[in-house]
């Protein structure tokens, strides 16, 4: 099966349900957190996490621009956030990366009789 450029479709981050909820209730959570922890806040790195999500496949945040040789079709790429924490996307192509590298560079192949 073959897909072509009609079929894809891009991700519309800003429209899902996850990104409308950190972005509408970050500051309320971030407070209440501190709140929380006697007036400690979350660590910065935390605090980045959500940030960086906020910009993820957002074309706003940066794109890049991709053309095809053959034909001149172009398409806008939005950049990722590369996240290592909750963003499903990100998470979602790390844990893919990782589990092809096992597969195909640590696990042992099975021998052809199925031991």
């Amino acid at each position: 099966m073959s897909l072509s450029a009609a079929d894809y479709r891009p991700r519309d981050a800003e429209h899902a349900v996850l990104y409308r909820v950190i972005d509408e209730h970050l500051d309320a959570f971030l407070e209440t957190a501190k709140r929380h922890a006697d007036g400690s806040p979350l660590p910065e790195f935390v605090k980045q996490e959500f940030r960086d999500f906020l910009t993820c496949w957002v074309l706003a945040h940066g794109f890049a621009r991709l053309r095809c040789t053959d034909c001149a079709f172009e398409r806008f790429v939005p950049f990722s956030c590369k996240g290592r924490g909750f963003c499903p996307s990100c998470g979602g192509r790390r844990m893919t990366e990782c589990a092809a590298r096992l597969v195909d560079e640590m696990l042992p192949r099975p021998c052809a009789s199925g031991c």
